[in-house]
């Protein structure tokens, strides 16, 4: 009688289980059912999607690549894993048109356009965090040249504009997330003041390597207002919700934004630890061998500097805090840290392939009239009432693995903060 009862409690069990092994506890990839995807896609920002079903062996391959993946891009690009193998989920996964598992989707500002599905061969981390970071519509206007920035302003006068000046190459990619979730009330622009000299010419003390000034211009007006607050997602978000709002002044604003608190949780200090050793490693993995990395470095693109610094979602380094020394083992393990990924590298040749570009499909007979991909059109396609998703495994055959071409990595190696 034993038997029956323990191999009755393990079939009950075996969803249960076979759910938790895609995704560990710290992974920062969110599962959401059918009613969360649609609140998630009312926001104006990018987000990535894999539709996966537990029994997917391939999904299961997926989950540890698209899990560093997802800590590169945290917290600036949602990542979220649908299961399509929930009843409730399964009318969701045929109006995405899910053909097999897994599908991975980028949605680029949420239900307002079209999505983009991932059809690059390997899904290896380095592969999914450029695809998502290279396709982040953010509008924001490159000003090479100081003096760029006057006619910038004045030939959008009539709108709110935000001007980054930074000393980094690219953009970074808390300014492209901003850019794309404000697009519609702003205009974005970002001026590189490489040396420090451009900040002098418009009154400023010679800023720093790694720090960045945010000037806020109201409609109009050719007056800024230097935003003095944390220069974070929320943060920031928060001041140009208020101008959004019309009601506020903006130096009762600013002056509250200045007084906000760094005070970080636990979770999010061990993320940030995690996450700057992640993004060292994706920027390593963009490229196919270290003789393109080393070409990279030497134009001046450094993953390992003040760029790839900073709390999640931030610009810049961390927030200090005078009354608290900085913790020296810290310090010393993370000197270690990037000691050890400089020496791992030196010695790699070339990178090694990962991930894995296989798909398990499935016959859908009852999807019928069900359109092939939700990408050909802005709005997904409502099922029917009687739609309902039937997977049945069949064989996958392996296709031609694809890194992501060195010299478009070479040119966004530090898009990421």
């Amino acid at each position: 009688m034993l038997l029956p009862r323990i191999l009755a409690l393990t079939l009950a069990l075996a969803p249960a289980l076979s759910h938790a092994a895609l995704f560990t506890d710290d992974s920062v990839v969110k599962m959401i059912d059918a009613k969360q995807f649609r609140k998630a896609m009312k926001e104006n920002i990018t987000q990535v999607v894999a539709f996966v079903a537990p029994w997917c062996g391939h999904c299961q391959r997926l989950a540890p690549e698209y899990s560093k993946a997802a800590l590169g891009l945290y917290p600036l690009i949602p990542t979220y894993a649908v299961d399509c193998d929930k009843p409730k989920n399964k009318p969701l996964c045929a109006e995405q048109g899910v053909q097999g598992f897994p599908t991975l989707k980028l949605f680029p500002r949420g239900r307002h356009v079209a999505p983009l599905e991932f059809t690059h061969g390997e899904r290896s981390a380095s592969a999914l965090y450029y695809w998502a970071t290279r396709n982040v519509p953010h509008g924001v206007k490159k000003l090479y040249n100081f003096d760029d920035i006057t006619p910038w302003l004045e030939e959008n006068k009539d709108s709110h504009r935000a001007f980054l000046l930074n000393n980094g190459k690219h953009i970074p990619l808390l300014w492209q997330t901003l850019g794309n979730k404000y697009k519609d009330h702003f205009k974005f622009s970002l001026h590189r003041d490489r040396r420090g000299l451009s900040s002098e010419k418009m009154g400023f003390e010679k800023s720093k390597w790694g720090s960045s000034k945010v000037l806020f211009y109201p409609a109009g007006s050719v007056d800024y207002v230097l935003y003095e607050g944390i220069q974070k997602f929320d943060s920031l978000s928060k001041f140009f919700d208020s101008v959004i709002d019309g009601t506020a002044d903006l130096r009762v604003v600013n002056e509250e934004a200045k007084n906000e608190e760094f005070a970080p949780d636990e979770k999010e200090l061990e993320i940030q630890r995690r996450q700057e050793a992640q993004r060292i490693a994706l920027a390593h993995g963009g490229f196919s061998s270290l003789i393109d990395f080393e070409k990279a470095v030497l134009s001046g693109q450094n993953p390992h500097g003040p760029d790839h610094a900073g709390y999640p979602g931030m610009m810049g380094e961390m927030p200090k805090d005078d009354a608290k020394p900085e913790d020296p083992i810290h310090n010393i393990l993370k000197h270690q840290k990037q000691e050890e990924a400089q020496s791992d590298s030196s010695k790699a040749g070339k990178m090694a392939a990962t991930g894995d570009s296989h798909q398990a499909t499935f016959e859908a007979g009852s999807l019928s009239g069900q359109p092939q991909t939700a990408a050909l059109s802005g709005t997904p396609a409502a099922p029917s009432e009687a739609s309902t998703v039937v997977a049945q495994p069949k064989s996958a055959q392996e296709t031609v693995a694809s890194q992501p071409s060195a010299e478009g990595d070479a040119a966004r190696a530090k898009d990421e903060l």
